[in-house]
């Protein structure tokens, strides 16, 4: 913690309080230490609002998107890619990382279990936020209300008999964004 405090300038208070949730969450003193490496970095990028929010959304993203870490190369690293990924977005287009981890916090669970990865849930949530500038809540909200929906047996049979097949060819759900795509397809 002092090292980080005075190599990067994060109030110690912040970086401390960081690494006592990382530590109630269940992380290891090793993965507590390699994680607040990477969180305390995130106060120096201008995209990053607080500290707090960020080791929140952390912890969510490891929890909800745990098959994709351990696909990644496990949780430090996945969690560094994710969070390179939000400022990134962050920077481009017109969302704030905040927005980003609370589309995470709520929804992640949910796209996940419909086969979805952070970055498809990042880049469907700065898609709709582009086009609505509805808050973050609000979408999220209404994601998480449709990708619960969207793998019910008769929301997929409903869908085919307009036309749109939510099924591959062995008749298992498409996942999340592939579901999306193409509903987004469909002409009435």
């Amino acid at each position: 913690i002092t090292r980080l405090s005075t190599s990067l300038g994060a109030s110690s208070s912040q970086l401390l309080e960081t690494s006592r949730v990382l530590a109630q969450a269940g992380f290891s003193a090793t993965k507590t230490r390699q994680a607040l490496d990477i969180l305390a970095k995130t106060t120096l990028g201008p995209t990053f609002d607080n500290i707090s929010n960020t080791v929140e959304g952390a912890i969510a993203v490891l929890r909800q998107f745990r098959t994709e870490a351990q696909q990644a190369g496990g949780d430090i690293k996945f969690l560094e890619s994710t969070l390179d990924a939000i400022n990134s977005v962050s920077k481009s287009f017109a969302v704030e990382s905040s927005d980003l981890i609370t589309v995470i916090r709520r929804v992640g669970g949910v796209f996940s279990a419909a086969g979805g990865s952070v970055n498809e849930l990042i880049a469907l949530f700065t898609s709709v936020r582009a086009t609505t500038r509805e808050s973050a809540e609000t979408i999220s909200t209404g994601l998480r209300t449709i990708f619960t929906r969207i793998q019910r047996t008769d929301t997929v049979n409903q869908l085919e008999n307009l036309g749109i097949s939510l099924r591959d060819a062995q008749g298992q759900f498409v996942g999340a964004y592939e579901a999306v795509r193409r509903l987004s397809k469909f002409k009435s």
